[in-house]
């Protein structure tokens, strides 16, 4: 089975075939982990489908500066008449169409008037086969359309890609859900916040020796004191409670692990 891109599918995917977008892949699972956060790709589409017979290309990675590139993926038989205004890829049961867009959306599902699935959008965090690569039937995936058709779908906003849809009656679901009474607009795709670092066990003992510190120098009677910087505590100087809490077991168990701490940094 030939696996060799023409000229028209090269230029076709002159701004996708970049190391952040293209992905190693066999029989659409990814050959490498850490795919989505961490991984680039240096060897070439022709190298990969000499490897593999298949490739794939990262959706919700950035084109350009403005742009983003995602993928909407309709796998019903009237698929290419939904989307006839540019090229597409034809796959081993629907089609692809390219979509690039200023506005990230979030990956969701595709359905019919009567809420049955027609497809998906893939967005950020998943991916689609690309032109040239061998699906397990045989089927190759090739670039379709007349040359009289765009190339490329451009939206500015999810408004705009909504309309879109709906002027070809898809409509809009969260990603694994069906069914009319799920019908939602595109949402647009937000970076989840990282959760701030809990402060270290180090840092969280010299806080809470400051704290000590503090407490005991505004005590009115910080004269007769006696702070065990070990456990964290303060009492009476008096001989007897200074022997009595060196001698408990709280503190012995706190003094080797204070020790062993120790050891360890030399």
């Amino acid at each position: 089975m030939k696996t060799k891109l023409t000229k028209t599918e090269t230029k076709y995917l002159k701004h996708l075939t970049k190391k952040h977008i293209l992905l190693p892949t066999k029989f659409k699972k990814p050959l490498v982990k850490g795919w989505n956060k961490y991984y680039v790709e240096y060897r070439s589409v022709e190298k990969l489908l000499e490897i593999n017979q298949e490739y794939s290309l990262r959706t919700g990675t950035k084109i350009g500066r403005d742009y983003y590139f995602i993928v909407i993926d309709l796998d019903d038989i009237w698929a290419k008449e939904r989307i006839k205004v540019s090229r597409y890829v034809e796959t081993s049961k629907g089609i692809h169409r390219y979509i690039w867009i200023k506005e990230l959306p979030k990956s969701c599902y595709l359905v019919n008037q009567d809420g049955e699935h027609l497809g998906e959008i893939h967005s950020k965090g998943r991916f689609v086969v690309g032109i040239g690569s061998i699906h397990e039937s045989g089927v190759r995936y090739i670039l379709k359309g007349s040359n009289s058709l765009k190339w490329s779908l451009k939206f500015e906003s999810l408004k705009e890609l909504q309309a879109f849809l709906t002027e070809r009656k898809i409509l809009t679901t969260p990603w694994g859900k069906k069914g009319l009474e799920n019908v939602r607009d595109l949402e647009l795709y937000k970076k989840k916040e990282s959760k701030p670092k809990s402060p270290s066990k180090e840092s969280q003992y010299f806080q809470k020796k400051q704290k000590l510190a503090a407490k005991v120098n505004n005590h009115p009677r910080k004269s007769e004191l006696n702070i065990c910087y070990i456990c964290l505590v303060y009492f009476p100087k008096l001989p007897e409670i200074i022997k009595s809490h060196l001698q408990g077991k709280k503190h012995q168990k706190n003094w080797k692990v204070h020790q062993a701490k120790k050891l360890s940094t030399k």
